[in-house]
């Protein structure tokens, strides 16, 4: 049985792209079009790997992201962020670190106790180079 992917990104022709690169590469592909409906997907179809775009609609990435690490179901499952954010602003992706709420879903932010740090497991930045992304998902899924 192939291993799921869960595609999650607000362009339609991201969603396109990425499927047909995981998909020529043995993967099956699930998606979704915003953080919200990308973490409904998560815990209908426990994915083996999230690739997720930072920047959507009605539920960031980053909120998704923190979701995630949140849920005990789901929090195991790798993250690759697919963003254009760092060439947007600037900001240095692949060493980004969130900072998750863990205590009662109180948004608190400190540098010790109930406030855990998390990083996604990889960051590629749009447009997906396809070689990168298949390499990425061959180490990630241990294959």
């Amino acid at each position: 049985m192939p291993k799921k992917i869960l595609i999650v990104d607000d362009d339609p022709d991201n969603v396109s792209i990425i499927s047909l690169i995981v998909e020529d590469n043995g993967y099956e592909s699930v998606s979704a079009y915003t953080g919200k409906e990308g973490l409904e997907m998560a815990k209908k179809e426990k994915p083996d790997l999230i690739t997720l775009d930072l920047i959507m609609p009605e539920q960031s990435g980053i909120t998704m992201f923190q979701e995630l690490k949140k849920d005990p179901e789901l929090c195991n499952i790798p993250v690759v962020i697919i963003s254009g954010a760092s060439e947007v602003t600037g900001v240095d992706l692949k060493n980004f670190i969130f900072k998750q709420p863990t205590v009662e879903d109180k948004k608190v932010v400190e540098t010790e106790g109930i406030t855990k740090f998390s990083s996604p497991n990889a960051f590629i930045e749009k447009p997906v180079n396809p070689d990168e992304l298949v390499k990425t998902l061959k180490d990630l899924l241990k294959e």
